[in-house]
């Protein structure tokens, strides 16, 4: 009898104290995500998602290396799982729930060649759908990923100018960049930057330049199944980001990688005055 009640005492304290298991799907973007290498886990989304999993102690984490096609694919599914990062579609808010802003970048941009910009006599900012159609030049994009409404609209009325490839880095499309396989990347500086000083692309060689209609920051979130388990973690990972996007900590982690480009003081005055004080949608 006692061994009875021994086992059914051990049996309820395993429910109360066991854990729901929060899986987040990433995939390696450096210096967003960096997953290999020597700067191994500290790309500026790995120390902000390592600061929010310290937080959400209720939970049980694991990262879970995939595409983005991948991750968007099983979040269809229904799968119970988050990422940190994503943008609001009106496709994805279909099936994904969102946090509140959850991580600031700067805007994109157009990485090309300094030889193609002169030839073209292209300056900053540039219009997109006339790189494409004018100067029918061509860029690639990674499968499922979106580059926010305007510029996703754009590419999907010049899809003949449009390579898509399934990638878990960017690595591969900044080679397939310097050996002209496409004219041009949309992306972002810091990200730029990082490809620079991983000597994938020669600086010298190379310009960004901004895309009319872009702003200087915006903001992500992390996104979560549609589900019952997804409203849950939502929730709380809002509370999470309450209480950590105060912190200088979180602040840091978002300019680990880019507290060298020139608009730092913009950034964190950006930081400070919007990214923590967003304002309501007018009706």
């Amino acid at each position: 009898m006692k061994l009875i009640l021994f086992v059914v005492f051990v049996f309820f304290s395993f429910l109360c104290t066991a854990k729901e298991q929060m899986t987040w799907y990433a995939y390696n973007q450096p210096p967003a995500y960096i997953f290999e290498g020597k700067f191994k886990n500290q790309g500026f989304i790995n120390l902000t998602q390592e600061i929010l999993i310290k937080t959400l102690t209720q939970y049980h984490h694991n990262t879970e290396q995939v595409t983005v096609g991948r991750f968007l694919h099983q979040l269809r599914l229904k799968e119970n799982a988050c990422v940190l990062g994503l943008y609001k579609t009106p496709e994805r808010e279909k099936y994904i729930l969102y946090s509140d802003n959850a991580l600031m970048h700067r805007g994109l941009h157009v990485l090309i060649s300094k030889k193609k910009a002169q030839h073209f006599k292209l300056t900053s900012p540039l219009d997109l759908a006339e790189l494409l159609q004018k100067h029918n030049l061509s860029t690639i994009v990674i499968q499922g990923r979106s580059y926010g409404n305007m510029l996703d609209n754009i590419l999907n009325k010049n899809l003949e100018n449009v390579l898509s490839r399934s990638s878990q880095s960017n690595s591969q499309l900044y080679k397939m960049l310097a050996l002209n396989r496409f004219d041009f990347l949309i992306d972002y500086p810091s990200t730029a930057a990082y490809a620079f000083k991983s000597k994938l692309l020669k600086s010298d060689d190379y310009v960004l330049l901004k895309i009319n209609g872009i702003p200087s920051y915006i903001e992500s979130s992390v996104g979560c199944s549609k589900t019952e388990w997804g409203y849950r973690a939502i929730s709380a990972i809002n509370i999470a980001l309450k209480k950590e996007k105060n912190t200088k900590a979180y602040l840091d982690a978002l300019l680990s990688w880019s507290s060298n480009l020139s608009d730092r003081e913009d950034f964190i005055k950006f930081y400070y005055q919007e990214f923590l004080f967003p304002q309501s949608p007018k009706n």
